[in-house]
C-alpha cells in the first residue's frame, strides 16, 4: 500500500488543524482527532471495498532466442461496472532484460485493453517471465493498493539461429553448396563439351559420343569439404558484460549461427569449450547431427572462475583436425597471461591450418576517451583504458605476425564478420 497525493494533502490539513488547536487552546485543541479518525476509517473502508475486478493475461512464445528481442502482450480487462485506474510494473528475472517502468492504465466499465512490450533474453536455460505488480487506486482515491500476480509463464532460452539473415555476395542459397551426390565420390558433375586435344581419355562419355556422333567429354568439379573447429573461451574474461549480455553468451550465438551455416554448405564442424583445460567438446561431424550436438553443448556452457589457456585447447584441436582446416578462437585479446598462450596456440596451429581469432569491440570505451574529465578519478580511468587498448593491439600484432588472422567487431556484427571470413577462405583452405 502507498498513499496518494490526496491523502497527503488531507494529512497536511489535519496537521495544520492540530497546530492551530494547540495555539488557540480549547475548544479546538483536540478537534483534529475527528478528521483524522474519519480519514483512517475511509482508508479502511476503501480497502474493504476493493475487489479483484481486474483480469490480466500475458502472452509470450515458449522458446526464445538468446540476445534477440521478442515482443509479448499484456491484456487487461475491467470486469467492474465503473472505471478503474491502476498501474503495472514488471519484475523480470536476471535472465531477461526489459523495461520495468510503471505503466499507467485507465479502463472504463467492462473495457479491455492490450499493450505490447519488448524483452531481451540474456542467459540460457529455463526461466519465467517474472512477477507483475499491480497497483490499484481505491474508490475514494486515498491509497494505492498493491498485489503481485504470478502467472507462472515458463520459457526456454536457446542459442540464436541463423534465420537466413546472412547476405554474403558470391554465395548461392543456403544449402546449395551441399551436393546431393554421395560425399564419398569427392567430385560433382559440371557439364559436357566436345573433346579437345589434351583432354583425358577417361573423361570421354561414350553414350553422349554415340548420340552426337563426335567425341564428348565430361567435366567434373572437385567437391571441397572443409573441417572447422570452433574454440570458445569460458574463462574469467568471458564474464565481462557487453550490451546486456556477458561475452560468453555472445560467443555462444556466434558459434550456433556458424554451425548452421557451415552445415548448410556441407562442411564438417566441431566445437570445443575451454578454460584452463577443455570443458566440453563435440566430435567432428556434419549435417544436422553436428547442429544438434553443438547446440546441446552451447546450452550447457557457463563461465569458470579461472583464466583460460588457449594452448591446451590448441593441442587438442591439433589431434582433432586430420587435414588442413579452419580454426576459430572466440576469446578476448587483452589478458596478460592468457594472451601469451593465445599467441603460442596460434603459432602452433597456423603452420598447417588457417587460424582466426575473433573478439568483441566495445564502442563505449572509445566514447569514454573522448569525454572531458570531471571527477578526480577520470585521468586514472583514461589511463586504464589506454593500457587496455594497448594490450589488445600488442596481442593483435603478435598474432598477425605469426600468421593468424584477427577480426574484431561489435556484438551485432561479429557473427557477420566471421561468416564473411569463412565464405572467403572456404574453397582455398579445403583445396590446399
Amino acid at each position: 500500500m502507498s498513499i496518494s497525493r490526496l491523502t497527503l494533502l488531507l494529512a497536511g490539513l489535519i496537521i495544520l488543524l492540530a497546530i492551530v488547536g494547540i495555539w488557540s487552546g480549547e475548544p479546538l485543541q483536540g478537534f483534529w482527532r475527528w478528521p483524522a479518525a474519519l480519514l483512517i476509517t475511509l482508508m479502511a473502508w476503501e480497502r474493504f471495498r476493493l475487489t479483484d475486478n481486474i483480469e490480466l493475461h500475458r502472452q509470450i512464445p515458449a522458446t526464445l532466442a538468446l540476445g534477440e528481442s521478442v515482443g509479448y502482450s499484456i491484456q487487461v480487462s475491467n470486469r467492474a461496472g465503473s472505471k478503474v485506474r491502476f498501474e503495472t510494473q514488471s519484475d523480470y528475472p536476471t535472465a531477461i532484460s526489459g523495461d520495468n517502468s510503471l505503466q499507467p492504465w485507465l479502463l472504463g466499465a467492462h473495457e479491455t485493453q492490450s499493450r505490447q512490450f519488448s524483452i531481451t533474453p540474456t542467459r540460457l536455460g529455463c526461466t519465467s517471465l517474472g512477477s507483475l505488480y499491480l497497483k490499484q487506486l481505491g474508490a475514494f482515491g486515498l491509497c494505492w493498493w498493491t498485489r503481485r500476480i504470478d502467472d507462472d509463464i515458463a520459457m526456454r532460452i536457446e542459442p540464436a539461429r541463423l534465420n537466413n539473415f546472412v547476405d554474403l555476395s558470391g554465395m548461392q542459397q543456403l544449402g546449395s553448396r551441399g551436393s546431393a551426390l554421395a560425399r564419398s565420390s569427392g567430385v560433382e558433375f559440371l557439364d559436357l563439351s566436345e573433346y579437345r586435344r589434351g583432354d583425358s581419355l577417361r573423361s570421354i562419355d561414350w553414350k553422349a559420343t554415340a548420340r552426337r556422333g563426335k567425341p564428348m567429354v565430361r567435366h567434373f568439379e572437385r567437391e571441397h569439404l572443409l573441417e572447422i573447429a570452433v574454440l570458445i573461451d569460458c574463462g574469467l574474461s568471458s564474464r565481462l558484460q557487453s550490451e546486456h549480455m556477458d561475452r560468453l553468451h555472445h560467443y555462444i550465438n556466434v558459434a550456433a549461427k556458424l554451425t548452421e551455416f557451415a552445415s548448410n554448405q556441407g562442411d564438417r564442424i566441431a566445437c570445443l569449450a575451454y578454460a584452463q583445460q577443455t570443458v566440453d567438446k563435440t566430435p567432428m561431424a556434419g549435417g544436422m547431427k553436428s547442429v544438434r550436438a553443438i547446440r546441446q553443448l552451447l546450452s550447457r556452457l557457463t563461465v569458470f572462475n579461472e583464466n583460460a589457456n588457449a594452448l591446451n585447447a590448441a593441442l587438442e584441436v591439433k589431434q582433432l583436425l586430420k587435414r588442413r582446416g579452419l580454426v576459430i578462437f572466440l576469446t578476448e585479446l587483452e589478458q596478460p597471461e592468457a594472451a601469451l598462450q593465445l599467441v603460442q596456440a596460434g603459432k602452433l596451429l597456423s603452420t598447417k591450418h588457417q587460424v582466426l581469432v575473433a573478439t568483441l569491440d566495445e564502442p563505449a570505451i572509445g566514447d569514454d576517451l573522448k569525454q572531458n574529465g570531471v571527477y578526480w578519478q577520470d585521468p586514472y580511468r583514461k589511463f586504464a583504458i589506454l593500457e587496455y587498448l594497448r594490450g589488445r593491439e600488442l596481442t593483435r600484432k603478435r598474432l598477425q605476425g605469426s600468421g593468424v588472422a584477427v577480426t574484431s567487431a561489435t556484438a551485432q556484427n561479429l557473427d557477420r564478420q566471421i561468416l564473411a571470413y569463412y565464405r572467403n577462405k572456404r574453397d582455398t583452405i579445403a583445396a590446399a
